[in-house]
């Protein structure tokens, strides 16, 4: 049974969530008695090249990184009440707090919802300035607020030269979300008392459920791996042998990704017959879910593949994004699984399967590509990808696809 929990709606925006009897929720300066005192951050380069002393992002940047910012960064300073962008604006730039706190909200229903309070150190907006360009969020100063301000082309470059960068992003990320699942395990910097958790949902016994479920929570940026079994129809194949294929399907997948230390269990799974929609808890580093889980799984099959006779011989296609996930009692949807769908049938990676004859082609989405796979060394050289282009249905899609076989595809 899906277990339902409070919407959080922005992934750069996960930490304990703060009392609301503690804010005052319209956009007005706070009152007296809960006004925080946050101390300054010391933002000066340190003078060796290792984590910084102090608080959240910047605490974890090298002097080397520090500096990048400190040079491409325009210093602000922003006034009580001041709204650093509202949900939905453009996003333009990510922000670094070196002093005074911030609210996190979004509004449902006319009411607005704090997700998350920020402070001195913390960076914020970044997710939008990598992925979704649109913020998920309205972020309001709580006080006197003073930041480092840098337009998302040149967080793109710093990123790009500090490839350790979205390391630091990505497992603060996965803390935060972390965090949410066990509040009281540390104790959060944030002047702001932690709410007590949700009450459990009462649910019905008898209402029906997809598959096993993982602890997913709206809008979570869960990493989302769809597969299909390349001709699971074909005339060549009896039921008996596509018993034996969806089998051999769910032993090689849930080996490769146990292999990458992704548990199977706490994953949502949803069978598609011919292939398998799998989530994976957004605690979890999506980098697990490409090395070695690839090349395990690639090797698997060509094993199975050396043996089994035509009607169980087959070629896999996998897809893989990151994105947002939408939960209810019959299993998840939301745009990010049906962007991965359509990576998985884009037409160039069917046509290059068959042109191959390779074991397993995989497609990533760009995002994942660009922020995961080009930045983490593994058994499979990300030059070995080959960028795509392609229209499925109404979509205009751009991905990173690897083929099992030598044959790589000519450069566009």
């Amino acid at each position: 049974m899906m277990t339902y929990h409070p919407h959080r709606h922005d992934p750069d925006a996960m930490v304990t969530r703060p009392s609301l009897r503690s804010l005052d929720t319209t956009h007005r300066r706070p009152a007296a008695r809960v006004q925080p005192t946050a101390p300054a951050m010391d933002l000066r380069p340190t003078p060796y090249d290792q984590p910084a002393p102090g608080r959240g992002f910047w605490g974890a940047l090298t002097h080397a990184e520090r500096e990048a910012f400190s040079k491409e960064a325009e210093p602000v300073e922003l006034p009580v009440g001041h709204v650093l962008w509202r949900e939905g604006d453009a996003a333009g730039h990510v922000l670094i707090i070196r002093s005074g706190w911030v609210k996190i909200c979004v509004r449902r229903k006319g009411w607005e919802r704090i997700i998350a309070v920020r402070g001195p150190g913390d960076l914020i907006g970044e997710r939008a300035a990598m992925q979704v360009r649109r913020r998920s969020a309205t972020v309001v100063a709580l006080d006197t607020v003073q930041a480092l301000r840098v337009s998302t082309g040149a967080f793109a470059a710093i990123l790009a030269e500090h490839p350790r960068i979205l390391r630091v992003i990505e497992e603060q990320m996965y803390d935060r979300l972390a965090e949410q699942t066990a509040p009281s395990a540390r104790v959060s910097d944030s002047p702001w008392p932690a709410a007590a958790p949700a009450a459990p949902r009462d649910t019905d016994a008898s209402a029906p459920v997809a598959a096993p479920v993982a602890d997913i929570r709206a809008g979570q940026n869960c990493t989302i791996l769809f597969t299909d079994i390349v001709g699971f129809s074909g005339t060549h194949r009896t039921d008996e042998d596509r018993l034996v294929v969806r089998r051999v399907m769910y032993d090689l997948l849930r080996d490769a990704l146990e292999y990458s230390e992704v548990p199977w269990d706490p994953c949502h799974r949803e069978d598609r017959g011919d292939g398998a929609l799998v989530i994976v808890p957004a605690e979890i580093p999506t980098r697990r879910v490409v090395d070695p889980m690839l090349t395990r799984l690639t090797a698997g099959l060509r094993r199975h593949n050396r043996t089994a006779d035509g009607g169980t011989r087959f070629q896999l296609r996998v897809a893989l994004h990151v994105g947002p996930v939408v939960p209810d009692d019959q299993g998840v949807s939301g745009l990010a699984i049906i962007q991965t769908a359509r990576l998985l049938d884009a037409p160039v990676l069917r046509e290059w399967l068959d042109r191959t004859q390779a074991d397993v082609g995989f497609i990533a989405s760009a995002y994942v590509y660009e922020f995961v796979i080009a930045h983490a060394p593994g058994p499979v050289n990300p030059a070995s990808y080959q960028r795509v282009t392609c229209k499925v249905k109404d979509a205009e899609l751009t991905g990173w696809m690897h083929l099992s076989s030598a044959t790589i595809p000519p450069a566009a």
